[in-house]
Protein backbone atom coordinates (compact mmCIF):
# COMPACT_ATOMS: atom_id res chain seq x y z
CA UNK A 1 0.00 0.00 0.00
CA UNK A 2 1.28 3.48 -0.84
CA UNK A 3 1.07 6.83 0.86
CA UNK A 4 -2.66 6.99 0.10
CA UNK A 5 -5.49 4.56 -0.64
CA UNK A 6 -7.61 4.00 -3.75
CA UNK A 7 -10.53 5.49 -1.82
CA UNK A 8 -8.57 8.75 -1.54
CA UNK A 9 -8.35 8.88 -5.34
CA UNK A 10 -12.11 8.38 -5.62
CA UNK A 11 -12.67 11.43 -3.40
CA UNK A 12 -10.52 13.69 -5.59
CA UNK A 13 -11.30 12.44 -9.10
CA UNK A 14 -14.22 14.06 -10.96
CA UNK A 15 -17.55 12.30 -10.63
CA UNK A 16 -17.50 10.95 -14.18
CA UNK A 17 -14.14 9.21 -13.65
CA UNK A 18 -14.73 5.89 -11.91
CA UNK A 19 -12.37 3.35 -10.37
CA UNK A 20 -13.75 -0.18 -10.36
CA UNK A 21 -14.11 -3.50 -12.15
CA UNK A 22 -17.32 -2.68 -14.08
CA UNK A 23 -16.23 -2.99 -17.74
CA UNK A 24 -19.63 -3.18 -19.45
CA UNK A 25 -21.70 -0.01 -19.55
CA UNK A 26 -25.25 -0.20 -18.22
CA UNK A 27 -27.31 2.72 -19.61
CA UNK A 28 -29.77 4.26 -17.19
CA UNK A 29 -33.34 4.39 -18.55
CA UNK A 30 -34.45 7.86 -19.57
CA UNK A 31 -30.94 9.10 -20.28
CA UNK A 32 -30.24 8.78 -24.02
CA UNK A 33 -26.88 8.55 -25.68
CA UNK A 34 -25.38 6.25 -23.05
CA UNK A 35 -24.83 9.18 -20.67
CA UNK A 36 -26.00 6.99 -17.82
CA UNK A 37 -23.28 4.39 -18.29
CA UNK A 38 -21.61 3.11 -15.13
CA UNK A 39 -18.57 1.77 -16.96
CA UNK A 40 -15.35 2.08 -14.95
CA UNK A 41 -12.47 4.10 -16.39
CA UNK A 42 -9.61 2.33 -14.60
CA UNK A 43 -9.34 -0.74 -12.39
CA UNK A 44 -8.27 -0.71 -8.72
CA UNK A 45 -5.01 -2.42 -9.70
CA UNK A 46 -4.24 0.37 -12.18
CA UNK A 47 -5.07 2.96 -9.53
CA UNK A 48 -2.57 1.33 -7.17
CA UNK A 49 0.07 1.55 -9.91
CA UNK A 50 -0.49 5.30 -10.20
CA UNK A 51 -0.22 5.60 -6.42
CA UNK A 52 3.15 3.84 -6.71
CA UNK A 53 4.26 6.42 -9.30
CA UNK A 54 3.23 9.19 -6.90
CA UNK A 55 5.26 7.50 -4.14
CA UNK A 56 8.31 7.45 -6.39
CA UNK A 57 7.98 11.15 -7.18
CA UNK A 58 7.56 12.11 -3.51
CA UNK A 59 10.46 9.93 -2.37
CA UNK A 60 12.70 11.34 -5.09
CA UNK A 61 12.00 14.92 -3.97
CA UNK A 62 12.24 14.30 -0.22
CA UNK A 63 15.19 11.89 -0.06
CA UNK A 64 17.85 14.66 0.29
CA UNK A 65 16.28 15.65 3.63
CA UNK A 66 14.27 12.64 4.87
CA UNK A 67 14.87 8.92 5.03
CA UNK A 68 12.58 7.37 2.40
CA UNK A 69 10.24 5.62 2.03
CA UNK A 70 8.46 7.48 4.79
CA UNK A 71 7.00 5.53 7.68
CA UNK A 72 3.64 5.59 9.41
CA UNK A 73 3.54 7.27 12.80
CA UNK A 74 1.21 7.39 15.77
CA UNK A 75 -0.58 10.66 15.20
CA UNK A 76 -2.93 10.14 18.16
CA UNK A 77 -3.04 7.72 21.09
CA UNK A 78 -5.42 7.21 23.99
CA UNK A 79 -6.21 4.60 26.66
CA UNK A 80 -9.22 2.30 26.39
CA UNK A 81 -12.07 3.10 28.74
CA UNK A 82 -13.56 -0.43 28.68
CA UNK A 83 -12.27 -3.94 27.94
CA UNK A 84 -12.22 -5.06 24.29
CA UNK A 85 -12.89 -8.68 23.29
CA UNK A 86 -12.19 -10.46 20.01
CA UNK A 87 -14.83 -10.35 17.26
CA UNK A 88 -16.08 -8.43 14.25
CA UNK A 89 -17.66 -4.97 14.28
CA UNK A 90 -16.20 -4.48 17.74
CA UNK A 91 -17.15 -1.37 19.69
CA UNK A 92 -14.30 0.37 21.49
CA UNK A 93 -14.89 3.03 24.14
CA UNK A 94 -12.43 5.90 24.56
CA UNK A 95 -12.44 9.26 26.30
CA UNK A 96 -13.00 11.16 23.03
CA UNK A 97 -13.48 9.63 19.56
CA UNK A 98 -13.22 12.95 17.70
CA UNK A 99 -9.77 12.17 16.31
CA UNK A 100 -10.94 8.92 14.67
CA UNK A 101 -12.41 8.88 11.16
CA UNK A 102 -13.95 6.08 9.12
CA UNK A 103 -11.31 3.99 7.24
CA UNK A 104 -8.56 5.05 9.68
CA UNK A 105 -5.91 2.42 10.37
CA UNK A 106 -5.56 1.98 14.14
CA UNK A 107 -3.39 -0.09 16.45
CA UNK A 108 -4.61 -1.86 19.58
CA UNK A 109 -1.87 -2.77 22.02
CA UNK A 110 -1.06 -3.69 25.60
CA UNK A 111 1.97 -5.05 27.43
CA UNK A 112 1.77 -8.44 25.71
CA UNK A 113 0.19 -8.10 22.27
CA UNK A 114 -0.51 -5.72 19.42
CA UNK A 115 -2.63 -5.68 16.24
CA UNK A 116 -4.08 -3.34 13.67
CA UNK A 117 -7.68 -2.77 12.62
CA UNK A 118 -9.76 -0.42 10.48
CA UNK A 119 -12.36 2.02 11.79
CA UNK A 120 -15.82 1.31 10.38
CA UNK A 121 -17.60 4.23 12.04
CA UNK A 122 -17.66 6.50 15.08
CA UNK A 123 -21.31 6.40 16.21
CA UNK A 124 -20.85 8.55 19.33
CA UNK A 125 -18.29 10.96 20.76
CA UNK A 126 -16.84 8.19 22.95
CA UNK A 127 -17.18 5.01 20.83
CA UNK A 128 -15.43 3.57 17.79
CA UNK A 129 -16.44 0.51 15.75
CA UNK A 130 -13.54 -1.60 14.40
CA UNK A 131 -13.82 -4.17 11.63
CA UNK A 132 -12.03 -7.12 13.28
CA UNK A 133 -10.23 -7.72 16.57
CA UNK A 134 -8.43 -11.01 17.18
CA UNK A 135 -7.14 -10.48 20.73
CA UNK A 136 -8.41 -9.31 24.10
CA UNK A 137 -7.39 -5.94 25.50
CA UNK A 138 -8.09 -5.14 29.14
CA UNK A 139 -8.02 -1.72 30.77
CA UNK A 140 -6.12 -3.30 33.66
CA UNK A 141 -3.22 -3.89 31.25
CA UNK A 142 -3.09 -0.21 30.24
CA UNK A 143 -4.39 -1.08 26.78
CA UNK A 144 -4.22 1.70 24.20
CA UNK A 145 -5.57 2.52 20.77
CA UNK A 146 -3.65 4.75 18.37
CA UNK A 147 -4.06 6.10 14.84
CA UNK A 148 -1.41 5.02 12.35
CA UNK A 149 -0.92 7.28 9.35
CA UNK A 150 1.64 9.05 7.23
CA UNK A 151 2.40 12.61 8.35
CA UNK A 152 0.46 15.47 6.83
CA UNK A 153 0.30 16.44 4.00
CA UNK A 154 1.75 13.27 2.45
CA UNK A 155 -1.55 11.33 1.91
CA UNK A 156 -3.35 14.17 0.11
CA UNK A 157 -0.20 15.02 -1.87
CA UNK A 158 0.14 11.43 -3.11
CA UNK A 159 -3.56 11.30 -3.98
CA UNK A 160 -3.35 14.55 -5.98
CA UNK A 161 -0.34 13.31 -7.95
CA UNK A 162 -1.92 9.93 -8.70
CA UNK A 163 -5.15 11.58 -9.84
CA UNK A 164 -3.26 13.91 -12.16
CA UNK A 165 -1.55 10.93 -13.81
CA UNK A 166 -4.90 9.16 -14.27
CA UNK A 167 -6.59 12.22 -15.77
CA UNK A 168 -3.76 12.88 -18.25
CA UNK A 169 -4.01 9.33 -19.53
CA UNK A 170 -7.78 9.50 -19.93
CA UNK A 171 -7.62 12.83 -21.76
CA UNK A 172 -5.14 11.48 -24.31
CA UNK A 173 -7.34 8.41 -24.83
CA UNK A 174 -10.30 10.67 -25.62
CA UNK A 175 -8.30 12.66 -28.22
CA UNK A 176 -8.54 15.71 -26.02
CA UNK A 177 -5.59 18.01 -25.18
CA UNK A 178 -2.71 15.94 -23.86
CA UNK A 179 -2.91 17.53 -20.38
CA UNK A 180 -6.03 17.90 -18.25
CA UNK A 181 -6.51 21.33 -16.68
CA UNK A 182 -7.91 19.71 -13.54
CA UNK A 183 -4.99 17.28 -13.51
CA UNK A 184 -2.52 20.13 -13.92
CA UNK A 185 -4.12 21.94 -10.97
CA UNK A 186 -3.84 18.86 -8.77
CA UNK A 187 -0.21 18.39 -9.77
CA UNK A 188 0.62 22.03 -8.99
CA UNK A 189 -1.04 21.76 -5.57
CA UNK A 190 1.00 18.63 -4.85
CA UNK A 191 4.24 20.29 -5.93
CA UNK A 192 3.52 23.32 -3.75
CA UNK A 193 3.02 21.02 -0.76
CA UNK A 194 6.33 19.27 -1.46
CA UNK A 195 8.09 22.63 -1.87
CA UNK A 196 6.74 23.69 1.55
CA UNK A 197 8.29 20.55 3.03
CA UNK A 198 11.64 21.15 1.32
CA UNK A 199 11.92 24.79 2.38
CA UNK A 200 11.08 23.93 5.99
CA UNK A 201 7.64 25.51 6.15
CA UNK A 202 6.11 22.08 6.82
CA UNK A 203 7.81 19.52 9.06
CA UNK A 204 7.12 15.82 8.55
CA UNK A 205 6.56 14.73 12.13
CA UNK A 206 8.18 11.48 13.24
CA UNK A 207 10.46 11.00 10.21
CA UNK A 208 14.22 10.49 10.18
CA UNK A 209 16.31 13.34 8.78
CA UNK A 210 19.16 12.78 6.33
CA UNK A 211 20.18 16.38 5.58
CA UNK A 212 21.52 19.29 7.63
CA UNK A 213 18.47 21.53 7.32
CA UNK A 214 17.11 20.41 10.69
CA UNK A 215 20.42 20.42 12.62
CA UNK A 216 20.87 22.72 15.60
CA UNK A 217 22.43 26.00 14.59
CA UNK A 218 25.20 25.55 17.17
CA UNK A 219 26.48 22.51 15.26
CA UNK A 220 27.42 24.54 12.19
CA UNK A 221 31.15 25.37 12.01
CA UNK A 222 31.70 23.81 15.42
CA UNK A 223 35.23 23.56 16.77
CA UNK A 224 36.74 20.09 16.54
CA UNK A 225 39.19 20.67 19.40
CA UNK A 226 40.25 23.46 21.81
CA UNK A 227 43.48 23.84 19.81
CA UNK A 228 41.53 25.56 17.03
CA UNK A 229 40.60 28.48 19.28
CA UNK A 230 42.70 31.59 18.67
CA UNK A 231 43.97 33.03 21.95
CA UNK A 232 43.77 36.78 22.40
CA UNK A 233 46.74 38.95 23.40
CA UNK A 234 47.03 40.35 26.90
CA UNK A 235 45.94 44.00 27.22
CA UNK A 236 47.78 44.79 30.44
Amino acid sequence: MGYCAVEDLRRILPENVRIGDQNIGRPVPGRPGGSGSTRSNISPNEAESYILYANQYIDGRLRPFYSCPLRRIKSYETFLETDVAAGTSVTVTVNDSGAFIRTDLVRLQNKNSMETAVVLETPTITTIVLDTVTGTYLTADDSKISILEYPDPIPITAARLACSFVLDRLFVAEQAPDVSTYGKTQRNLAREAIDDILNGTVLLFGQEHTGRRFCRGSLYDAYKSPAEIQKGQSKE
